[in-house]
């Protein structure tokens, strides 16, 4: 029996808690052992600074069992339940659980049950006792205590604590014989003749549509009566078709045709650039729809630059591109697509340098055969 105690403690110049004169204090972990049990601890403080107090609340917590560690000498290095205040987790307030027991009785007396506390009698016999489903708690008559125990405050059945190892279990047999025989609920015997039956599997089939995992395409081309329905199922050609074979001239328009060309080198400047001031000549129809401008370095300030088609300046694609994207890819599309004709010669052209100027400047087109 474990009774509620208060200690008084205090903390050494280094900040540790003691008690009589040393290091921690050990407090009883409850457990199924004692009574009550699962009690919480309540921790207040009485702390003070230079002579200002210092505002700490009080607060409940749990303690374990504690368990050494190895190291006799320094037994709490390595242990197991050692509670720092500074750390713990609060808890909620719990005086534990307390067991009062009388002696042994022979039995008891239970008059009935009902469903609910309100069905209780209303005027039963002195003493009667009667079990409410409701909470499984036993309520008692006296008249002289105004009638039944109050609601929820009856007494919890309880009989003796019965084991639950497997080997405290006694008049259970050795083994469990299953029942054998051939239906869904019964196990087959070891030396059943159909564990050891090495037939050949009898021949079975499954149409297509058991094929749960299996898609349409699937399906029809599994179920396709000749080579020529399997290739529909896959919008397939034979080998045979002349589409196969033509050899015709492709069409001239609506081919690939990408330039890309270094115009400036060195430091930035206005104007056609140092690697081709003439410009690059274009040798057949083409339509142009994306323009990608690319420094090698950052300078400072906006950079314009922009497209000309035979010295004139090519409407929408003068682009001005901040300090920020000097040196990464500036894709340009509204305006187009720009056509060209064949002869016409393409410059890029610097109208605003950034200043101090980067380094370099790349043109890439992105057309296609007109």
């Amino acid at each position: 029996m474990q009774l509620p105690n208060h200690y008084v403690c205090e903390l050494d110049e280094f900040g540790y808690l003691t008690w009589r004169g040393q290091r921690g204090i050990r407090l009883v972990a409850p457990n199924g052992d004692t009574n009550p049990r699962d009690w919480t601890w309540r921790v207040s403080f009485d702390v003070n600074y230079d002579g200002e107090p210092v505002a700490m609340e009080p607060f409940n917590f749990a303690v374990p069992e504690y368990i050494p560690g190895s190291d006799s000498a320094n037994p709490d290095a390595g242990s197991q339940g050692l509670v720092d205040l500074t750390v713990v987790s609060p808890v909620p307030a719990s005086p534990g659980n307390a067991v009062v027991r009388g002696e042994r009785g022979s039995g008891i007396q239970i008059d009935g049950v009902v469903s609910t506390y309100s069905q209780l009698p209303v005027a039963p016999k002195e003493g009667a006792q009667y079990v409410v489903k409701a909470d499984g708690l036993l309520y008692v008559y006296h008249a002289a205590a105004n009638g039944w125990t109050p609601n929820g405050q009856g007494v919890v059945i309880r009989g003796p604590a019965g084991t639950t190892d497997w080997s405290g279990i006694t008049g259970k047999p050795a083994t469990f014989p299953p029942t054998i025989g051939a239906g869904s609920n019964t196990a087959v015997a070891g030396d059943d003749p159909r564990l050891t039956d090495a037939r050949t599997p009898t021949a079975h089939t499954h149409p297509a549509a058991q094929l749960s995992d299996a898609t349409a395409v699937g399906r029809s081309v599994l179920t396709a009566t000749d080579a020529a329905a399997a290739r529909t199922a896959l919008s397939a050609v034979a080998t045979t078709d002349p589409r196969l074979s033509d050899q015709r001239t492709p069409t001239s328009a609506g081919q690939v045709y990408d330039i890309a060309f270094k115009s400036h080198t060195g430091t930035r400047a206005i104007g056609v650039g140092t690697v081709m001031p003439e410009g690059v000549r274009i040798e057949r129809n083409i339509s142009v729809s994306s323009i990608t401008f690319r420094g090698e370095t950052a300078g400072t300030g906006n950079l314009v630059v922009e497209l000309r088609k035979n010295g004139t300046a090519i409407a929408g694609t003068s682009t001005t591109i901040a300090a920020a994207n000097h040196a990464a890819d500036t894709i340009v599309t509204t305006g187009g697509p720009w056509p060209f004709a064949a002869g016409d010669r393409l410059t890029v052209n610097i109208t605003t340098a950034d200043n101090p100027a980067g380094k370099g400047l790349q043109v890439s087109l992105k057309g296609v055969t007109a």
